[in-house]
């Protein structure tokens, strides 16, 4: 899992523009030598790199161009092993921004001194202030490591470190939330605030956060990404009535969304071919069956590929959701409704009211059943 988010961290970040930024990095990490190899992981407007570097004494190079400044990791195997196989590689973090970047340390990148650019003065600040948190959660992960077979099958046990992770979480995100208030003018501070567009409320957290920034990020690439992508879930929020949409059935007939209106319905966005959303659609159907005689039900609308009706019908048959209607055009993620609903992934559903307004997101699980009593019980 740690190998995952250290490879896959700065991936989500948009990267686009035009102009090119050259930089190097220049680094001494004590005498290391041969077979200890360094590498470099970041994004360009044409997608991921990941570069290496020889050491000698210690030292390294990198050298490159990117769109605009960007976030990235520096990583060292010292034992000259494949860094994608190491489940927590030594490693640092920091940004890519034109000029000259310093990187210098006694022994280990997670020590190391960087200078150079004024982005990594700001990241330098954060970093220093989630600090702590990453301790902490550095803390939780070897005790996670540490347990016994017998302790990793407790419930009680991993359900106790879930809690205490999401309230890590939630420290960093107070932290996030702070920097991006006291920083305005940092780039660092869209990038904190990009992760979180998806997952927090967009009319209560995020516009509030994204207004506070400067005119200059605003207008950024970044910025008018982002700008963009609030607008698509500002038409999809809690309390927004949702877009209506007509779609083929099973046996090819168009469906309108609207037809169900006078129901609680439970818009599932699922496919065939989405694991996660066949380990879910046992939940659903528990739903269903538990609420569909209190004026609740689903509308199933499958991503499915081109060509691959059966095995949408047949995803239907196996997993028992007969019982509700489904639609799906078969275009993937080409489908109308994925711009529509701003649908980042799936399983994906929106809850809606007898008239049409969104009272729910994202429910799963316990969560999807809590919510259908609050409402219908």
């Amino acid at each position: 899992m740690m190998k995952k988010l250290v490879l896959m961290a700065i991936t989500a970040l948009p990267a686009v523009g035009l102009a090119q930024d050259d930089f190097t990095i220049t680094a001494k990490v004590g005498s290391l030598n041969a077979p200890a190899k360094a590498y470099l992981s970041y994004r360009t407007g044409n997608g991921s790199v990941l570069d290496s570097a020889d050491i000698s004494d210690g030292t390294f190079k990198f050298h490159g161009s990117v769109d605009e400044p960007s976030r990235a990791l520096v990583l060292l195997a010292h034992d000259g092993g494949n860094i994608r196989e190491m489940e927590d590689p030594d490693r640092v973090e920091l940004y890519l921004e034109k000029g000259a970047i310093s990187i210098t340390a006694a022994d280990s990148l997670r020590n190391a001194s960087i200078k150079g650019g004024t982005i990594n003065k700001d990241f330098l600040v954060y970093r220093e202030h989630v600090a702590p948190m990453q301790a902490k959660m550095g803390d939780l992960m070897g005790r996670y490591a540490e347990a016994s077979d017998e302790q990793k099958q407790d419930p009680a046990f991993v359900q106790t470190l879930q809690m205490e992770a999401m309230g890590i979480q939630e420290e960093q995100k107070a932290i996030d939330f702070k920097y991006i208030h006291d920083y305005p003018a940092s780039i660092v501070s869209l990038d904190l605030l990009f992760p979180y567009v998806d997952s927090e409320p967009v009319q209560e957290v995020i516009e509030p956060a994204f207004n506070g920034l400067s005119a200059a990020l605003k207008n950024s690439d970044k910025g008018k990404a982002i700008a963009e992508q609030l607008e698509n879930l500002k038409r999809v929020g809690i309390g927004a009535v949702a877009p209506d949409f007509t779609q083929p059935d099973t046996l090819g007939n168009p469906v309108a969304l609207s037809a169900l209106r006078g129901k609680y319905v439970l818009i599932d966005f699922w496919a065939s071919w989405c694991t996660p959303c066949r380990h879910e659609n046992p939940n659903v159907v528990a739903a269903y069956h538990a609420f569909k005689d209190k004026n609740f039900t689903v509308f199933g609308v499958s991503l499915d590929r081109p060509g691959q009706k059966d095995a949408w019908l047949k995803a239907i048959h196996d997993d028992g959701l007969q019982d509700w209607p489904h639609v799906s055009e078969l275009k993937w993620w080409q489908s109308g409704v994925v711009d529509l609903y701003a649908i980042q992934g799936i399983p994906a559903n929106f809850l809606l009211d007898p008239e049409g307004k969104i009272v729910g997101k994202d429910l799963r699980g316990e969560e999807l059943h809590a919510k259908l009593a609050e409402l219908l019980n």
